[in-house]
């Protein structure tokens, strides 16, 4: 399969997906392998081996009754990308979720201080993160289950890349008129909680840690979300502030 990028992507970012694919693929995880980097039609390019299979968020949406052995795939998939200990030169998490902070425009100032304060007291990590974790990035294959799009792929912290997966399965709520709303609804929250509840028993984490990189994570979030997402985001901000300030 030939992924081919718009000229206006930086030469660099298409140079570190390409580095990152290599290097996963390297450490055994389940991700498409990586073949080469080409040149079409003026287009920079990367050939992966192509995927076939549903994602596990279509697998959701035709068998919802399984939503639980869903959740606890995506937490073991989780487990096995934070085992692996990131490239020495990848960006940073902090780096990663910190631009988004700085740049967000729908933080108040006084939260946005706080959550970049907030930012500057954790601990760095250098463990693999994908920064992008959740079922529409899982692919369903005949050789098993395959993780997907990794352009945001830091170096950082398990309990922070947990965070951010929890913040997203929070923050996905089907809109208001969607038939079986409350349906969709209730099986989101029973995939997150099973997700983080299954990610736990694998792979214990400090909570306090968890609620203050909810809080980053939902920071970084808020400049690119929908406007009905920016409640639950602040939500979760104030959350781990007070959390983490002992409130």
């Amino acid at each position: 399969m030939l992924k081919l990028f718009f000229p206006n992507i930086p030469l660099l970012w298409i140079d570190k997906e390409t580095e990152t694919g290599r290097y996963i693929q390297d450490m055994q995880l389940p991700v498409p392998r990586v073949y080469d980097r080409v040149k079409w039609r003026e287009r920079e390019g990367i050939v992966y081996e192509k995927i076939e299979g549903p994602s596990l968020l279509n697998q959701l949406a035709t068998k919802p009754w399984t939503v639980v052995k869903s959740a606890r795939l995506l937490a073991g998939l989780h487990v096995t990308v934070h085992k692996i200990t990131a490239p020495p030169d990848m960006e940073t998490q902090r780096d990663w979720a910190g631009g988004g902070i700085q740049e967000s425009t729908k933080l108040p100032p006084k939260t946005r201080e706080g959550v970049v304060q907030l930012l500057n007291t954790l601990p760095a990590g250098n463990q693999l993160c994908h920064g992008d974790f959740h079922p529409g990035n899982i692919i369903l294959t005949k050789r098993g289950p395959i993780i997907i799009d990794w352009m945001t792929a830091s170096k950082g912290t398990d309990v922070g890349d947990l965070a951010r997966t929890s913040m997203i399965l929070e923050v996905a709520k089907p809109p208001q008129g969607t038939p079986l709303r409350w349906l969709l609804e209730w099986i989101r929250r029973l995939l997150q909680s099973t997700y983080v509840k299954t990610y736990f028993q694998l792979h214990p984490v400090d909570m306090s840690l968890y609620f203050a990189w909810r809080a980053i994570m939902a920071g970084s979030f808020m400049e690119v979300c929908l406007p009905e997402e920016e409640s639950t985001l602040l939500r979760i901000i104030e959350q781990g502030l007070r959390s983490w300030q002992g409130g």
